[in-house]
């Protein structure tokens, strides 16, 4: 597979960076608002009480025609919504009475690979209307039974595949990326779930390299009658997973930063896509445990020898987790800045298969009353091998829909992984902010201010995504 990754990275530059730019500028004419079925069916109302008025039983027709528009909404009403492998985690403000939510954050803002499996706590701001896919009514609000379905009966759930385009310009720097995403149900349990990725630039954390890379590649499954136990195995974004937040985690939604996006001390100790299996279980609602192992190398060295493991607590309002991660280094060399400056048989920093563990808690806070949410994270990060540590952090705040509806205004500041007692240089720190709003139903728009490295540097940053559901535009 990576193999085959490395041969499409070898396609012209400019030939793919073009098409991505293409496909970005095309969001908003594509975002243009199309006629509804509910408008349909008022120009069929319409129509029909016109032709009733011509007639002379117009009073009978127009009741039979307002019957034929209302119809379509019974039957769609009375169906059956679909079965997810969705943990039925509703936002804070949802009462156990509610219909149970599959991801995590509102899913035109959080496009991330795993997006209808995010088996993680549900996130703390309240989601839009609609905006959350819902779990089937045979669900329960903490996941569990309270309905006859028979689970083996097959897939209920549609196909999905989505398709992604954004880009970054972050001072000199552009980054660009086109992600192809989606899932499919061989049985109600049972999925398929697949991301590709074309990019350039370094602005996205959760993408490996650029070029052409499979960033996911697995099979979910949960047991019969046990929605709270689930399980995935392949090549696994354990971003995606670990470490979550909703309002410090996607480059294209909250900061640009990556000091902002992932534990810097967890993503440098391979937290990573990786060949992995994963465990997630919930056994009450007030606790979410997941473990994965996983091969530090991929598959250029296929050996499970990385671990990790994360406990969070759901109090509401509050969330918090605790993730430990354990790996061997993979020879990037993105480890501790600090620790270049150490000479090891002749080679300074470190060295692939040096062993590697890190801790990391993060939390986030939502406040119903302002419409707005706390975040912060520390990290902790060892190299046993070369008996160096360094720790990170960051905290901040998004305010939702402070100017206009469905924006998003935040500020933060963060500290990149070093160690404070070997460190000669500036302070590697960023203050950031950013201000998000949504251009189109399918298009968004943001603009970032950072400032680096003990106020000595500035970045003006823009950016622009735009988000497809394939399956559906060609339908």
């Amino acid at each position: 597979m990576r193999d085959i990754a490395r041969k499409f990275r070898a396609l012209p530059l400019v030939s793919w960076m073009v098409w991505i730019a293409i496909a970005v500028i095309a969001a908003p004419v594509m975002a243009l608002p199309t006629e509804t079925p509910q408008d349909e069916a008022d120009a069929e109302l319409i129509e029909a009480v016109e032709l009733a008025a011509e007639q002379d039983d117009a009073d009978v027709e127009l009741i039979e025609a307002t019957e034929l528009v209302a119809e379509p909404e019974v039957e769609l009403a009375s169906e059956p919504e679909a079965v997810t492998l969705g943990t039925g985690e509703s936002a804070g403000a949802t009462s156990e009475a509610e219909p149970a939510l599959v991801s995590q954050s509102v899913s035109d803002d959080l496009a991330d690979p795993a997006e209808p499996f995010d088996f993680d706590e549900r996130a703390v701001e309240t989601p839009e209307d609609g905006a959350l896919e819902p779990v089937s009514e045979t669900d329960g609000a903490d996941g569990s039974p309270n309905g006859d379905v028979d689970l083996d009966d097959g897939p209920l759930t549609e196909p999905s595949l989505k398709l992604q385009t954004a880009a970054i310009q972050e001072g000199d720097d552009f980054s660009a990326r086109a992600r192809m995403y989606g899932h499919y149900f061989l049985e109600s349990n049972v999925a398929f779930v697949g991301a590709v990725d074309l990019s350039t630039g370094d602005a996205f954390s959760d993408t490996d390299s650029t070029g052409f890379d499979v960033t996911e590649l697995y099979v979910v499954a949960s047991p019969p009658n046990m929605p709270e136990l689930r399980g995935a195995v392949g090549l696994i974004e354990l971003t995606s997973f670990f470490d979550r937040n909703s309002f410090a985690k996607d480059s294209l939604t909250h900061f640009i930063n990556p000091v902002f996006q992932t534990n810097p001390a967890l993503s440098v100790t391979q937290l990573q896509s990786q060949p992995a299996a994963l465990v997630h279980w919930r056994p009450i609602d007030e606790v979410i445990l997941k473990a994965a192992a996983f091969s530090s190398d991929g598959f250029d060295d296929l050996d499970i020898n990385g671990v990790a493991g994360e406990l969070g607590v759901d109090l509401g309002n509050l969330i918090v987790r605790g993730t430990y991660v354990s790996a061997t280094d993979d020879g990037d060399r993105d480890g501790i800045p600090e620790s270049f400056q150490i000479n090891r048989n002749g080679v300074f920093g470190t060295q692939e298969g040096d062993r590697e563990v890190s801790y990391g808690i993060n939390a986030e806070w939502f406040i119903p009353e302002l419409n707005a949410g706390l975040f912060g994270r520390y990290g902790y990060q060892r190299n046993a091998d070369l008996d160096i540590s360094g720790n990170t952090y960051s905290f901040g705040v998004n305010v939702l829909d402070l100017f206009m509806d469905d924006d998003r205004f935040g500020v933060g500041y963060g500290r990149q992984l070093s160690d404070d007692d070997r460190r000669q240089g500036d302070r590697p720190d960023v203050l950031e902010t950013f201000y998000d709003i949504r251009l189109a139903p399918n298009a968004r728009a943001g603009v970032s201010w950072q400032i680096r490295d003990e106020f000595s540097e500035s970045f003006l940053g823009l950016r622009v995504r735009a988000d497809w559901d394939l399956l559906e535009l060609f339908d």
